[in-house]
């Protein structure tokens, strides 16, 4: 005759699933797991905080489920559940809602830029787009400040084109993610026009400028000045991501022989980060001051962008 085999411990129930069960949850989560056994050490019971699917189970022995209950849902009584709050992933910061009224504004820039140019194959109305809206420090120190404005819209070939609009393009998209579409576009032209005009005591008279390249550093500077004032003293080290990028850009721009280096407005690269980081920082801090943060002047700044530049041309091509 064979021993009988001695008898295995039956498992501990989970006491925790009839109490989420009537509270309407679907899982016990880490820290209502911790708080309900410190209930039930509390009250003499032993439990066990295992993982489950889903969620977490709280064991205890078989003899103390049904006081282990009793004392759980007397806690859950005085102490409900919170909801936990979820982020909502569509808020504007997760998400790419400038993105297409970046690429339909930069659409229409293009076209333009198209017709304004170099060659007149590639131009539009055998017209001389050049000689009436270059930059030149001799023309603007007469007078002829809508220079200023226009040289922004030309470009020197097809490369100096693509280059502008994919770079500008990609600074323009996170700047707007921040400002806004059409505070974007006003920072960067009205930033691209101011440094433009900055640098004429410091060139010779007579020298000539042309292309959107002013305006993409203007763009990169407001950024970094947008950020530096809502960011504060929070997050050092992404302060200095927006500086990093323009000088590693700009350090990259000036690589090359002398021959290549004339060609690169190396000043108007400058001029246009540092306005626009200083206008940036200045329409950051207006925004906060005044508690504007809610873009209602985003859409009048893209027009009045817009009017400078035609304005700019109207008037250049009366002259």
């Amino acid at each position: 005759m064979h021993p009988s085999p001695p008898l295995r411990p039956s498992p501990w129930p989970d006491a925790a699933a009839p109490v989420l069960d009537e509270l309407g949850l679907s899982e016990l989560t880490p820290d209502m797991a911790h708080q309900w056994s410190l209930t039930l050490m509390a009250a003499g019971i032993p439990c066990r905080i295992r993982q489950g699917w889903p969620g977490m189970r709280l064991l205890v022995p078989p003899s103390r489920e049904e006081e282990a209950v009793a004392e759980l849902r007397a806690f859950a009584v005085e102490n409900p559940p919170q909801p936990i709050e979820l982020r909502d992933l569509r808020k504007p910061g997760f998400s790419w809602g400038e993105l297409p009224g970046v690429i339909w504004s930069l659409s229409v820039v293009t076209v333009f830029l198209t017709l304004t140019g170099a060659q007149h194959s590639l131009g539009a109305f055998e017209l001389d787009w050049h000689g009436r809206g270059l930059g030149d420090t001799r023309l603007m120190a007469q007078g002829q400040l809508w220079r200023a404005v226009t040289s922004l819209t030309l470009h020197a070939d097809i490369a100096h084109l693509i280059g502008n609009v994919g770079l500008g393009g990609t600074f323009l998209l996170l700047l707007a993610k921040e400002v806004g579409l059409g505070g974007a576009w006003w920072l960067a032209v009205a930033a691209g026009a101011l440094a433009n005009l900055a640098k004429i005591p410091f060139n010779d008279p007579g020298y000539t400028f042309l292309g959107a390249s002013t305006a993409v550093f203007a763009a990169l500077g407001a950024l970094a000045g947008v950020r530096l004032v809502r960011l504060g003293r929070a997050l050092r080290w992404r302060r200095a991501l927006p500086f990093a990028a323009g000088l590693m850009i700009l350090a990259f721009l000036g690589v090359g022989d002398e021959d290549e280096a004339r060609k690169i407005d190396l000043m108007g690269h400058f001029f246009g980060f540092g306005t626009g980081f200083l206008l940036g920082a200045a329409y950051a801090w207006w925004l906060r001051a005044t508690g504007n943060v809610d873009r209602r002047l985003s859409p009048w700044l893209g027009l009045a962008a817009a009017i400078m530049c035609a304005g700019a041309w109207f008037v250049a091509l009366l002259a």
